[in-house]
């Protein structure tokens, strides 16, 4: 028996130290060779980037493939692809010039081939492209760009003016990657006003600057006191007691403030008259606020429509159009669910440029083509409008 239990004491022993001793992790795929060579088959050039094809080496714990260049300016520029594919796209060129570039196959343990070298040329990168198409105008309260980006690339504007001391101050930077493209920096008196405006891109290439010597055309806030509601023939009723001079009470809410209509099909539209003839520089739009941004029947698809004189029937005779507008959620997220990026897109309301071809007005007409929910039968609403021009004769 003393036997048994001094060996069930060994056993025990035993055991224990062999569950206190760490256990030994190591590296499922060890150290060792360098991969092979990336072998290149197709090298594609395009807008200031450039699409390499390549074989890739047979080891079984490739990683990744590397791409390196210098650029114009010296800096490193990197790029990486899956060991899954065969190309890699590099990107950030500054020009149509040859350049360098080295491939590696890189192992999962970071072990590098030796380079694979090419040459390779770009096509003209987006950002200088686009400068061929860049016009610059007066606008109203200040200066007016436009130009024409087919790729859709990332592009920031940047318009400066001079000082009263000869110095170039930043004054507004923008950032787009539509392919039309027309931007205005506002805040600028109706002087005589030299501007610099260049484009850059995210890797930091930019344009020669362009200067121009501009008179902004004045433009002012149009009076809200002077609006006044009418209701033509076609015009959809109010609905939930919430009139069209809710538009300019000054308040932007969730609850109350706010024109609303009755349920009916769409498009459906509603007139008022501004009180002053005026050529129209610009309007901004507010959502009704809260739970109801991008949703219900906030307009997502808009028009506003001018005329000096309508038709009394209702009809459009004498009515242009101004603006074709569609509301732009920042996050686009399913409906319902708002980011804090799309809260405060909301609460800045939505402005709308009118073009400076565009002719004199005193009535305006909102026609609501599809809310944010449904485009048949469905109410719409608005919480508040404001227009900008110039109403001088």
């Amino acid at each position: 028996m003393i036997n048994l239990y001094k060996t069930f004491a060994l056993i025990n022993a035993f055991m224990l130290f062999y569950s206190c001793k760490e256990p030994k992790i190591e590296p499922i795929y060890t150290a060792g060779q360098a991969p092979g060579k990336i072998s290149v088959t197709k090298i594609e050039a395009l807008p200031g980037t450039v699409k390499i094809t390549y074989n890739l080496p047979q080891e079984r714990d490739l990683l990744y493939v590397s791409a390196e260049y210098t650029d114009k300016y010296g800096k490193k520029i990197e790029g990486k692809s899956s060991g899954y594919t065969n190309t890699i796209t590099i990107e950030g060129f500054a020009d149509t010039a040859a350049y360098e570039v080295s491939l590696y196959a890189v192992s999962r343990t970071e072990v590098r081939s030796s380079p694979t070298v090419v040459q390779v040329q770009c096509l003209l990168p987006p950002v200088y492209d686009v400068l061929k198409s860049l016009d610059i105008r007066a606008d109203f309260g200040g200066v007016n760009v436009t130009f024409s980006n087919q790729t859709e690339a990332p592009l920031s504007l940047v318009v400066a003016y001079r000082d009263s001391l000869g110095k170039y101050i930043d004054k507004e930077t923008f950032y787009t990657s539509r392919k039309q493209v027309s931007l205005t920096a506002r805040g600028f008196l109706s002087n005589s006003t030299d501007f610099a405006i260049f484009l850059r891109d995210r890797w930091n290439n930019r344009t020669d600057t362009l200067f121009r010597t501009l008179t902004p055309i004045y433009e002012r806030e149009l009076d809200k006191n002077r609006f006044r509601s009418i209701t033509l023939p076609s015009d959809v009723a109010v609905g939930w007691g919430l009139p069209i001079p809710n538009l300019w009470d000054r308040v932007v809410a969730a609850e109350g403030y706010m024109w609303h209509s009755v349920d009916a099909p769409m498009p459906m539209h509603f007139s008022f008259d501004l009180g002053v003839q005026v050529q129209l520089s610009r309007f901004v739009l507010w959502q009704r606020q809260g739970q109801w941004i991008y949703n219900h029947g906030n307009p997502k698809r808009y028009e506003v429509w001018g005329s000096a004189n309508p038709s009394s029937d209702g009809s459009w005779e004498n009515w242009v159009l101004l603006a074709q507008c569609v509301s732009d959620k920042p996050s686009k997220q399913p409906l319902g669910m708002n980011t804090a990026e799309d809260v405060a897109a909301a609460a800045r309301g939505e402005e709308t440029n009118v073009s400076l071809d565009a002719p004199r007005v005193r009535y305006i007409r909102i026609k609501v083509l599809e809310p944010w929910v449904g485009s048949g039968g469905q109410a719409a609403h608005i919480s508040e409008m404001t227009f900008y021009g110039n109403d001088s004769n």
